[in-house]
C-alpha cells in the first residue's frame, strides 16, 4: 500500500453559528485516526466540513493531493462526488425499507445496485437477514448494515461519528475486527470520532486530541496518554461531543 497516495490532508477554517474551527490534521490509509474530545469541542463540526455538509470559511481539504475543497482555488466539490462516507451516530436507517433495500437505497438507479449491495451485506456477515428491517435486527446488527451502506458508493474516505456508543463491548470489539479489516482490504481513510478509551487505543493508529475548536495534541495513543494533561484525556473520552 502507498501511503502517500491515500493521505487526506485537512486544514481548515470555519464557523457554525457562535462556533469556530481551526484544524490542521493528516489522515492515512494505514490505519484509522482517532478524533476525540469533550462536549461541544468541533468533533462532528469537522466531519461534515470534510464530508461537504458545512462549507469552511478558509483552508483546503485533500485526497492524495486532489483538492475536495480548496477555498484560495475555489473548489468545492459536491458531496455524492468527493468518494467519503459518512457513519453518524445514530445509524438512519430506513425504518420502511430491509436491510437489503437500505444497503441498495444508496446506489439508486445504478446498475447491478442488488448484487452489490447483496455482496457487502455478504460481507458484513448480514445476508442471512437481509429481509429483515431494522426493528427486527439487532443494535450490532443495524450498524453494519449502515456501515455497509456507507461502503456501497465505494468511498476512499470513511467518516465514523461515535459509531459504536451504543452497543456493549462485545459487540462494539467484533464490529471493530469487521471495520479494521475492511479498512485493510479497501485501503480506506478512516476517521473515527469517539469518547470511549477502549475504541480509541483498540482502533487508533494516530489520536488527535480537540478541545474548542483546535487540535492540542496529535500522536499513537499510548505516546498521547502520559504526555497530555491526564484530567482533559479522560475528560474528552468520557464525554461526547
Amino acid at each position: 500500500m502507498n501511503e502517500e497516495a491515500g493521505a487526506l490532508e485537512i486544514d481548515l477554517r470555519g464557523s457554525v453559528g457562535n462556533f469556530s474551527l481551526d484544524v490542521a490534521l493528516r489522515a492515512t490509509a494505514d490505519r484509522p485516526t482517532v478524533i476525540v474530545g469533550p462536549n461541544g469541542a468541533g468533533k462532528t463540526t469537522l466531519l461534515l466540513m470534510i464530508l461537504g455538509a458545512h462549507r469552511p470559511r478558509a483552508g483546503y481539504v485533500r485526497r492524495a493531493g486532489v483538492p475536495l475543497y480548496d477555498a484560495e482555488a475555489r473548489v468545492d466539490v459536491p458531496i455524492e462526488h468527493r468518494r467519503v462516507g459518512f457513519l453518524p451516530q445514530r445509524y438512519a436507517l430506513f425504518p420502511h425499507l430491509s436491510a437489503l433495500e437500505n444497503v441498495a437505497y444508496a446506489l439508486w438507479r445504478q446498475p447491478h445496485a442488488r448484487e452489490r449491495a447483496e455482496s457487502l451485506l455478504e460481507r458484513m456477515h448480514l445476508i442471512d437477514l437481509a429481509h429483515r428491517y431494522p426493528h427486527e435486527l439487532s443494535g450490532g446488527q443495524q450498524q453494519r448494515v449502515a456501515i455497509a451502506r456507507a461502503l456501497a458508493m465505494e468511498p476512499r474516505v470513511l467518516l465514523l461519528d461515535e459509531p459504536f456508543s451504543a452497543l456493549d463491548s462485545e459487540i462494539r470489539k467484533r464490529l471493530h475486527e469487521d471495520l479494521l479489516r475492511l479498512q485493510a482490504e479497501a485501503e480506506l481513510i478512516v476517521i473515527y470520532v469517539t469518547h470511549n478509551l477502549e475504541d480509541a487505543f483498540t482502533v487508533g493508529h494516530r489520536m488527535a486530541v480537540v478541545r474548542n475548536g483546535t487540535i492540542e495534541r496529535t500522536g499513537a495513543p499510548r505516546d498521547i496518554y502520559p504526555q497530555t494533561n491526564a484530567p482533559l484525556l479522560m475528560e474528552a473520552l468520557a464525554t461526547g461531543g
